[in-house]
This record gives C-alpha cells, sequence and structure tokens, in this order.
C-alpha cells in the first residue's frame, strides 16, 4: 500500500491546487491532451521495445475484450431499471464498459510491477480500447445530438496516439530495430518519466464533487459494474483459463479501473450529459485510488 500513497499525494497535490486558483479545471484537458499525444505513447514505446513478446500474450486483448462485452451487454440489460433520460443513458452504456488504462491503472502497474507490468497492461488495453473507440462511439452517436459516419469513427480510432504509438514499439520490438535507435532512448525515457505525475495532477485538477444533486443510482450502477461485475467475470476466467502470474494479475486488475476518461470526450463531442459524467468519473477515481491499491496488495505475492 506504501506504493500508492505517492499516487494519492500527487492527486491531492492537483485537486488543492485548484481549489487553490493555481489550476483551473480546464487546465486538466491541456494536461491530459499532452498526455495522449506526448508522454502516453512515449511510456508504451520505452516499455514495449523491452518486453520478451510470446503468443501468449494474446490471452490478454481478447479477455479484455470479453470482460468489456460483459460489461457493456450487462449495463444494456439492466439500464431500464434506472430513471435516466436519453443523454443520461449514453453514459450509462458507455461507462460501463470503458476501462480507465491509460490515464489511471498504468501509473500503478509501473509502480508495483515496473515497465514489464506495463507491457502487459497496454496488451490488455488494446482489446478493450478497441471496444471503446468503435463500439463506445457508436453508442455515444446513438445517444447523443450529433452523427458521425463509419469512416470517422474509424479515422478516430487508427489517429489514436496510443494505438499508434503501440504499433511502432511491436514493430520495433520484433524486427530488432531498437539497437539502432541510440541516442533517442534516453530521450523517450526522460519523457517516459514524465507521465505518472502528470496523469495523477491532471486527475486530482479535474475531480469536480459540486454538482451531488444529479440523479446518483445510475452512478452506483455504472460503479458496481465497473468495480464488483467486471472483478467477478475476470475471476470466472482466470480461473477457467491456464494462465500464469502476469497474465492473471493483469486481467483481475485491469478489468477492475474506473470509467475511461474517453467517456467524457464522448460526453462533450456528442452532446451527452457532461455534469452527469464529470460527477461518475469523480467519484470512480476517488473509489480507484483506494480499491486498485488493495487488489495489488492482496494479489502480489
Amino acid at each position: 500500500m506504501e506504493n500508492a500513497i505517492f499516487v494519492v499525494i500527487l492527486v491531492l497535490m492537483g485537486f488543492l491546487l485548484k481549489r487553490l486558483g493555481i489550476f483551473k479545471r480546464s487546465d486538466a484537458n491541456l494536461f491530459i491532451r499532452i498526455v495522449f499525444y506526448i508522454f502516453l505513447p512515449a511510456t508504451l514505446f520505452h516499455s514495449l521495445i523491452k518486453l520478451d513478446l510470446k503468443f501468449d500474450l494474446i490471452i490478454l486483448p481478447l479477455s479484455a475484450s470479453f470482460i468489456a462485452l460483459m460489461c457493456y451487454g450487462f449495463a444494456y440489460l439492466i439500464k431500464k431499471f434506472f430513471s435516466m433520460d436519453r443523454r443520461e443513458e449514453g453514459i450509462f452504456l458507455i461507462a460501463s464498459g470503458a476501462m480507465n488504462q491509460g490515464l489511471f491503472s498504468y501509473p500503478f502497474f509501473l509502480i508495483y510491477l515496473g515497465t514489464k507490468g506495463l507491457s502487459y497492461v497496454a496488451f490488455y488495453d488494446l482489446g478493450q480500447a478497441i471496444l471503446a473507440l468503435t463500439l463506445g462511439y457508436y453508442i455515444a452517436t446513438k445517444y447523443g445530438g450529433r452523427s458521425k459516419s463509419y469512416s470517422e469513427v474509424l479515422r478516430n480510432v487508427l489517429a489514436f496516439p496510443p494505438l499508434i504509438a503501440f504499433m511502432l514499439a511491436i514493430f520495433v520490438n520484433l524486427f530488432g530495430i531498437s539497437k539502432f535507435l541510440g541516442a533517442m532512448i534516453p530521450f523517450i525515457e526522460m519523457l517516459h518519466n514524465c507521465t505518472t505525475p502528470l496523469i495523477m495532477l491532471s486527475l486530482g485538477i479535474f475531480l469536480e464533487f459540486e454538482n451531488l444533486s444529479i440523479n446518483l443510482k445510475p452512478i452506483f450502477g455504472v460503479l458496481f459494474i465497473r468495480f464488483v461485475f467486471s472483478l467477478g467475470v475476470a475471476l470466472l476466467l482466470v480461473n477457467l483459463l491456464n494462465l500464469g502470474y502476469m497474465e492473471k494479475i493483469t486481467i483481475l486488475i485491469a478489468s477492475s479501473v474506473p470509467s475511461a476518461m474517453l467517456t467524457l470526450v464522448y460526453a462533450v463531442e456528442e452532446e451527452l450529459d457532461v455534469e452527469f459524467t464529470t460527477l461518475l468519473l469523480s467519484i470512480g477515481i476517488c473509489i480507484g485510488l483506494i480499491y486498485i491499491p488493495i487488489l495489488f496488495s492482496i494479489l502480489i505475492d
């Protein structure tokens, strides 16, 4: 648990700096964009070019896709039990299946399991991220006030910087090109070292609890799916499959993270309920800051 203290301190620091007026909520959006376009791709590239690639790793994205689909499906089945308007319903569905790996679990995997752990969760993330960027986007356009063609959705998926970094790193790894990168490696490592602090500061600045008059029942529904139902599916899966130690830990923990920040992007772009989304993500992040370190403490030998 002591490993998580520094992460929590960074989140609290970001929150306090916002309360003191040094940062504004909009600054978090800027920092998150910088992370997505520069630091997170550098971290993925730095971790994956060193990984011993094995065919067995394919189980990670396949497991992520299965667990995410189960979450989307379960959310669709229970949505009728909550009193929601159309815009809240869209967020309810997306937030139930889209997992916050890049801006939440990656720093924890780095702290607890090092770059190897980060490489494993990056493989896991690939399976659920493709769904979040396709099925999630489709749900957003269906329930939102705007619409996009399938070609626009595909362009957004292919232009996703972490995905580009992932594919490029796999190419470099497979063909042994990393030894030719030379002086670039220290520069990439320098960018990589900035990822965790900037992500956690951004999350602290992002946190918002002012509008607690919002309908909380659907939010609790999403939190149940993300932290309980998803973990239950993951437990069932790892008990059915003959997996190694790292694969088990990755699937169990990465399945149990808060909803993806991408949910807020969809809420803004597709005219869904932004206030509902902000409160949902804020509560989820706070629970995750306690829940994920506890899971690591239980599962790590």
